[in-house]
């Protein structure tokens, strides 16, 4: 990753805030269920490639699934023990402190049933290279998940979100833009591009998902609040996040992946 790792250690209290709210909520719970449609039967070996607290992950060590978290932020993984303890799956939590890079070295041999990778891509210099260092780790025919902030959804968000018609129209064309929380600088994708470079990587994709189609453009955060509107956008949600043209303009995409064998 190319942000430091200083950035998110300083900005935990706004993370830990933002992931109370209910579209963070509703972000991985729709995460989950595209994921489950996928895992072959467990128990699995599961890396949670910059898995910072253990949002993504630590609900599937509680399914019995063998976890391993690594990250390059010594504050973020100190959150993944306490939520690892509090939800009673410690024993089945490993945590490594390093960078995506290392993870070839950190596991020589591919020895994980799958890889997420949430909301990591953004960050990265080379996409090629972090794609193969990711994918490095993984059993031939493992899954790999990758999640990113979706290019298409910019101008959308500017004019739905923002109320920002002419901000919408600047952005069309727009890869880089400053996190909300974060103030940093990421790089924003297509599924369509992503996907693309997935062979180099020695993987080809199964399906693509889109995360949060309509809950970025539609009502306000007080309407998003109120228990049973967002009950029925989670019901929303989880309906379109797989079909065509619904997911095209997600604020995120999710890619699901399998490795490659060498003989194919």
């Amino acid at each position: 990753m190319s942000t430091p790792a200083a950035i998110f250690d300083d900005h935990i209290p706004q993370w830990l805030e933002e992931q109370r709210t209910p579209w963070a909520r509703l972000k991985y719970t729709v995460t989950q269920a595209n994921l489950r449609h996928h895992l072959p039967a467990g128990p699995l070996r599961i890396l949670d490639a910059g898995g910072g607290n253990g949002f993504d992950s630590i609900p599937l060590a509680k399914e019995g699934h063998h976890i391993t978290i690594v990250d390059y932020s010594a504050a973020m993984l100190a959150e993944a023990r306490q939520n690892a303890a509090a939800s009673q799956v410690a024993e089945r939590i490993s945590i490594h402190l390093a960078e995506m890079a290392a993870l070839p070295e950190l596991f020589p041999q591919p020895c994980f049933d799958v890889v997420l990778c949430h909301n990591v891509l953004q960050y990265t210099g080379d996409v090629a290279v972090f794609l193969a260092a990711v994918a490095a780790p993984l059993k031939p025919g493992g899954l790999l998940s990758l999640i990113s902030v979706n290019r298409y959804s910019i101008p959308y968000r500017a004019a739905f979100f923002q109320g920002d018609l002419a901000g919408a129209y600047e952005q069309l064309d727009q890869r880089m833009i400053l996190t909300t929380i974060f103030g940093e600088p990421m790089t924003m994708y297509t599924a369509e591009e992503i996907m693309a470079l997935l062979p180099s990587a020695g993987c080809v994709p199964i399906q693509d998902y889109g995360i949060r189609c309509v809950c970025d453009y539609w009502g306000d955060n007080e309407r998003k609040s109120d228990p049973a509107v967002f009950a029925e956008l989670e019901r929303l949600e989880l309906a379109l996040s797989g079909r065509h043209p619904y997911k095209l303009l997600a604020r995120y995409f999710q890619i699901i992946a399998r490795k490659l064998s060498p003989s194919e």
